[in-house]
């Protein structure tokens, strides 16, 4: 007897064990990121659009022709869109780095409250009544600091000129022609970093959905878990009270020989109409 209630002891201890770990890992508990963090990054259009493109279809064009062709206005033009897109990515590059660093920061907070708090649920060993709980936490080269591309151009020329060496003037075409390389690089590595950049973005924003997941499915466990206690603890509080109901129904006893019951005394009520029965 007293191994079985040594054994229902353990069990309800664990039971309270894990029950009290799976309350620290609960999302009252656990600062998750904010649901704006992982929301995807909207497209950048950052495509120049000329003013040819934007007149309505169907109205005839005046067709240039070689002699109507004016150089500078085409290199012009080819400048303000190389410009123009070059800011744009960079815009968005600035856009979508800020919110990396963000998120980055968020579930760096968040994981050291996991780790802390609830090491079990982050190593995902059993925490008692064949459970097992396990929150996936995104890797650390989706924390790390993402690099700083310096996408300015480097002009090899300057350098030059700065070892002493005479150079001579450019002409104005070669100057156009050097800022078309300058703006058409830093546009495409603009471009390219943001892509990059983008695309960690999305992974750590898929990594943090997963853990959260697991914590609301820790939350769902723990409220199980707490409800299957309070229903135990009830269940404990009416056997002492069956018990003296049971007894306080058994009717007391007649006679006692060597120790034991031979007979059952029978209510009082019934008793007293027996003895009523007999004296008339």
């Amino acid at each position: 007897m007293r191994l079985i209630l040594f054994a229902a002891a353990m069990i309800g201890a664990a039971s309270a064990t894990t029950t009290n770990g799976m309350a620290q890992c609960l999302r009252t508990s656990i600062p998750t990121p904010n649901p704006a963090l992982l929301t995807p990054p909207s497209e950048f259009d950052c495509e120049f659009k000329t003013s040819s493109l934007n007149e309505p279809p169907g109205q005839p064009q005046p067709s240039a022709t070689r002699g109507q062709t004016d150089p500078a206005a085409e290199a012009a033009a080819l400048v303000a869109k190389l410009d123009y897109e070059r800011q744009c990515y960079r815009h968005a590059r600035t856009i979508v780095h800020d919110r990396l660093r963000q998120l980055q920061a968020s579930v760096d907070k968040t994981m050291k409250v996991v780790n802390r708090a609830c090491p079990a649920a982050r190593t995902g060993r059993a925490t008692g009544l064949g459970s097992t709980t396990s929150i996936p936490l995104p890797g650390r080269a989706l924390l790390a600091e993402p690099a700083n591309v310096d996408c300015e151009f480097k002009d090899s020329s300057l350098d030059d000129a700065a070892g002493g060496a005479p150079q001579p003037t450019p002409t104005r075409a070669q100057a156009d022609a050097a800022l078309r390389v300058k703006l058409d690089y830093e546009r495409q590595c603009y471009r390219h970093d943001e892509m990059i950049l983008r695309n960690g973005l999305q992974l750590l924003q898929a990594s943090v959905g997963e853990m959260i997941k697991a914590v609301n499915r820790n939350e769902l466990r723990a409220a199980k878990q707490q409800t299957a206690a309070k229903q135990q603890a009830a269940a404990k509080q009416q056997r002492p009270a069956d018990r003296s109901l049971r007894r306080a129904q058994v009717a007391p006893c007649a006679a006692i020989s060597r120790g034991k019951c031979v007979g059952r005394d029978p209510d009082a009520h019934v008793r007293f109409m027996i003895l009523r029965d007999s004296s008339l």
